[in-house]
């Protein structure tokens, strides 16, 4: 039986709401446990602020701009950071025991490109103390090649590794990538470790361990390779045309998945004390005058 596992392409489901947001959601369920340790993807448009300031628990949410984001995403949390995320930029909310945030569209005319994405926390970190891990778009280096431009937003590929990847709470692996016509890119899939692979605009081929899939524009696939696996598995993609993808990879977390809404944690009963905790006011709250002013501004 082969070590590395992939599943078959999921197109994900159109998500809207009011007029200010569009996305496509993805979920964790949809791939067979492959792409543990995320627990949920939402490429998405905003226009106009959407959300209410919410509380996340045994998570992180973590916002990476794409570079054609054409106005910043504002960030504001219980922790008194407050600041816009630039297009190219991250924003790693660690939010542990919890923490409240919101994040916004601001000033004339605002469209913001981004990804939000879930990444499970191990059962041994959901109750640390939360922190946000911040990267500029210059802190982000990048793998150049022939018709080959990735952006390495965290962790390691082909020998280039992001500083601040050091500062998360466990090893990550985010690529935001950009291949020519008929051209390739391999990436290095340690043992023990999933991915999620997603085709933005363009179909994508992987080829891996003698397998080999088609990842159709829009969609994406779940990779596991087995601890057992004596070394990494070489994951080669080949676009036909121009093809803009993602990939995320970290460490399988392989413990129980419990979610309700933003809290992510191992036992209902975990949920349940984390609800209690913020309506008890343990998550801190924003500052008044940030709402204020942001919505003022908007």
């Amino acid at each position: 039986m082969t070590q590395l596992k992939i599943s078959a392409p999921v197109h994900g489901e159109a998500l809207t709401i009011d007029t200010g947001f569009q996305a496509r959601h993805f979920g964790e369920q949809m791939f067979q446990g492959l792409i543990d340790p995320v627990v949920m993807v939402d490429h998405f448009h905003m226009t106009s602020p959407t959300f209410e300031p919410h509380p996340h628990a045994g998570i992180s949410a973590v916002t990476y701009m794409f570079e054609d984001a054409t106005s910043p995403h504002v960030n504001y949390d219980s922790m008194g950071n407050q600041g816009p995320i630039v297009p190219g930029a991250l924003h790693w909310l660690a939010a542990g025991r919890g923490a409240v945030h919101t994040e916004q569209p601001e000033g004339t005319n605002p469209h913001v490109h981004a990804l939000q994405i879930f990444v499970n926390l191990p059962a041994s970190k959901k109750m640390q103390a939360p922190f946000a891990v911040h990267a500029e778009p210059a802190d982000i280096p990048e793998y150049h090649a022939p018709g080959v431009r990735v952006r390495i937003a965290a962790g390691s590929s082909n020998g280039i590794h992001a500083a601040h990847t050091s500062a998360l709470p466990e090893a990550f692996t985010l690529l935001d990538g950009f291949i020519d016509a008929g051209q390739r890119f391999t990436h290095q899939l340690p043992p023990g470790w999933n991915a999620m692979l997603y085709a933005i605009d363009a179909p994508l081929q992987l080829s891996a361990d003698g397998q080999n899939s088609i990842i159709p524009a829009g969609s994406a696939i779940g990779i596991g390779l087995d601890t057992t696996a004596t070394q990494a598995a070489e994951l080669k993609l080949f676009a036909a045309e121009g093809c803009h993808f993602v990939l995320l990879s970290g460490p399988a977390l392989r413990e129980p998945l419990v979610k309700h809404g933003p809290f992510v944690m191992n036992s209902s009963q975990e949920i349940n004390d984390r609800i209690r905790a913020y309506q008890r006011g343990e998550f801190g709250q924003l500052k008044d005058d940030w709402l204020r002013n942001s919505h003022t501004s908007a």
